[in-house]
């Protein structure tokens, strides 16, 4: 079935109601809009106005903000070392842990006073770090790409941080590459951007044209519009089916008695009164009464209707899809074990691959500057030891033990470290001997 979405359509006001009360009744007070969608519309349409959407977007922002950044230095010179190996490979649990101790291990926190240090504080005069990535992140996962740009000051430092609008931004393209951008308020305020002073983080774009739509990110929403515009020609379908298809069931006799049988005129005057008093919206909600034992039999809707529907029951599971949230989370009465594995999977499939992802843009873009001017090892780790979800098992501990000392597991648990020296030391379990100590002869049999 086409669906049409790119093309907007001109629907009668009375037929528009019509389809906003249907949709409304079937899933929930939130009726679906439809209308076309573009880039700014995924934000104030689709994120301010939806929700589905809304809920979605502040599951995964307040998710990303239990995790908070820290800018060390490496004062060992090692990050090409160990430490560069578990930064890459923070995909797992365990390996989040490892990572964990390479950080404590490797690096000193920069102190307070460092410029860097205060941009994580507060990246403008107006904002506090977790204001602005979060509105950074919104862009993100709503629009398909974000955009900061700094006011710089000597070897592209930044002295404050700003966010834009992705929608606002246009690419200046020059030879296939972008040169510049232009953000436009479209109010008549214009300025241009070099390559360097913007930190364009996107999602990946398949789409490849003259427009050069592969520089530009991809919104999820793009790939799911069919659940926020339904077809107005299916839909309006639909409608007139309803109003077309004629009787939705039988009344007949309740009775086993044949002398309680509705005669021939009987039947003919009761599908009068049907029609006249029960039958059509104009009856909505009314209550009639029959002076006959009658019963009424449901036939069915159509198969047309039947597939709206069920495709509206799953819309918000699909919808959780676009962005790999399990759509567990937003169930109202799941199981304890559910929604722990469903967290987990969440935060796992989710939360840590974007979090590693904008590590690495701030490093490569803010950090590097700040290392060439200071001739120093800055970086920029995100603490992911307040995540329940990244800490080891029981089970792991007990096996993590055996290889690693005390206070390296409580590292990886995102513990203080303990004062006593066996802390460090590797505890082997008593009573353990090597089998070479033992001879098969000495074995009684």
């Amino acid at each position: 079935m086409a669906m049409g979405l790119f093309k907007k359509k001109t629907i009668a006001k009375s037929q528009v109601d019509l389809q906003q009360f249907f949709l409304s009744r079937m899933i929930g007070s939130n009726p679906v809009i439809l209308y076309d969608y573009n880039r700014e519309d995924f934000i104030s349409k689709g994120y301010s106005s939806n929700a589905e959407i809304y809920a979605i977007i502040k599951k995964i922002t307040d998710k990303c903000n239990v995790s908070t950044p820290y800018v060390y230095i490496d004062n060992k010179a090692v990050k090409g070392q160990k430490y560069l190996t578990t930064q890459k490979a923070k995909n797992s649990i365990l390996n989040v842990c490892k990572h964990r101790i390479e950080v404590h291990k490797s690096l000193d926190y920069a102190p307070e006073d460092n410029d860097l240090s205060k941009l994580l504080k507060n990246p403008n005069s107006t904002q506090t770090w977790r204001e602005f990535i979060t509105l950074f992140r919104i862009f993100y996962f709503v629009q398909g790409e974000a955009f900061i740009f700094r006011s710089a000051g000597k070897n592209n430092c930044a002295l404050s941080l700003h966010i834009v609008p992705s929608h606002s931004m246009q690419s200046i393209i020059s030879e296939g590459q972008i040169v510049a951008w232009k953000y436009d308020k479209m109010d008549g305020f214009v300025k241009t951007f070099s390559v360097e002073d913007v930190l364009h983080f996107k999602m990946p774009n398949p789409t490849f044209d003259n427009s050069y739509s592969q520089y530009r990110g991809m919104s999820p929403l793009m790939a799911g519009l069919k659940y926020l515009q339904l077809d107005d020609k299916a839909v309006i379908s639909w409608i007139k089916s309803i109003e077309n298809e004629g009787a939705k069931g039988i009344v007949s006799p309740n009775h086993p008695n044949p002398e309680l049988w509705l005669t021939e005129d009987q039947v003919i005057n009761v599908q009068e009164q049907i029609e006249l008093k029960i039958h059509g919206s104009e009856n909505r909600n009314k209550i009639s009464v029959s002076g006959m034992p009658l019963q009424y039999t449901h036939i069915g809707l159509s198969p047309e209707a039947l597939n709206i529907i069920e495709g509206l029951k799953y819309a918000n599971v699909k919808l959780c899809d676009l962005w790999g949230v399990p759509g567990v989370l937003f169930e109202s009465n799941p199981t304890y074990q559910n929604q722990k594995e469903a967290g987990k999977r969440f935060v796992l499939d989710v939360i840590l691959p974007y979090l590693n992802n904008e590590e690495d843009k701030l490093n490569a873009w803010l950090v590097e500057p700040f290392n060439i001017r200071d001739s120093r090892n800055y970086v920029i780790d995100y603490d992911l030891s307040a995540y329940d979800e990244l800490r080891l098992d029981q089970s792991a501990v007990e096996t993590m033990l055996k290889t690693h000392s005390i206070n390296e597991v409580r590292v990886m648990q995102g513990s203080d470290e303990r004062d006593e020296p066996y802390a460090n030391e590797v505890m082997i379990p008593q009573g353990m001997v090597p089998l070479s100590d033992y001879n098969v002869t000495d074995i009684e049999v």
